[in-house]
């Protein structure tokens, strides 16, 4: 194995635990806070500078080939609507809500760069999102 593919998978494993970290502590608390949690848990990893360009290039690679869609697709199915909906009974297309908007926001704010949502704070996001994820998740 190459040094570059050695990073490489280094870089993609070092992903899947801290993803997997904050994942778990997302799950962790009160369910009525579960969908502020799980937004959080998603921008953290994308603000987190050394993260960000392994993300994107996900990103990217979902819109450009099958592979790469279907190893997002996988990713985000298999946290929050598999794992979330192991935690919390509703209805598989509530989850599939969650995804639309936590992908929703990650395009807004990290690949589009669109205004206002890239330039206001964290918290501020989270304000304007999170009740939509709770509400689907309280269904």
């Amino acid at each position: 194995m190459s040094e570059a593919t050695e990073v490489e998978n280094a870089g993609s494993q070092d992903l899947a635990a801290y993803a997997n970290t904050l994942f778990e502590e997302a799950l962790a608390g009160p369910r009525d806070q579960l969908g502020e949690r799980l937004l959080r848990m998603s921008l953290a990893a994308w603000e987190n500078p050394r993260l960000r360009p392994q993300l994107l290039e996900k990103i990217g690679s979902a819109a450009t080939s099958d592979v790469g869609a279907a190893r997002l697709r996988e990713h985000f199915h298999s946290m929050l609507v598999v794992r979330v909906g192991e935690r919390v009974e509703v209805p598989r297309l509530n989850l599939n809500a969650v995804v639309a908007q936590v992908v929703g926001v990650i395009m807004l704010r990290y690949v589009m760069k669109m205004e206002p949502i890239v330039s206001v704070p964290v918290d501020e996001v989270v304000g304007a999102f999170a009740p939509t994820i709770q509400r689907y998740l309280d269904a």
